[in-house]
């Protein structure tokens, strides 16, 4: 999204890939010197840093919803889009599956 879109606040709306052949499996290269391909390395790995995180903290934040879930599919083996839905919007939760609360941990401790 970096270097093909050029979706970056320091970069703006710059595209610094060139895709060649994009029919059969898309060569790309990068238009630019190395030192800016070094900033996109780094914002690259800040970007997916980022989302890992936000993606962890979504995964805790609905464990609950995720342990219902995991219930009804290991009863019934299929779920459809509505009933899947039913179970994430529903206000209460299923107090069989209510997760254990798990004790923080700390940066050094995730990184062990």
């Amino acid at each position: 999204m970096i270097t093909r879109y050029g979706m970056n606040d320091e970069f703006g709306m710059v595209a610094m890939e060139h895709v060649q052949n994009q029919y059969l499996g898309g060569d790309a290269s990068l238009t630019c010197s190395p030192e800016t391909q070094t900033k996109i390395d780094e914002m690259t790995v800040a970007l997916v840093k980022q989302q890992q995180e936000k993606a962890t903290r979504l995964l805790k934040d609905n464990i609950n919803k995720l342990h219902e879930i995991t219930k009804y599919l290991y009863e019934k083996e299929t779920i459809s889009g509505e009933e899947f839905m039913a179970i994430l919007n529903k206000k209460e939760v299923d107090p069989s599956v209510v997760a254990p609360a798990a004790p923080e941990t700390t940066t050094a401790q995730t990184e062990i």
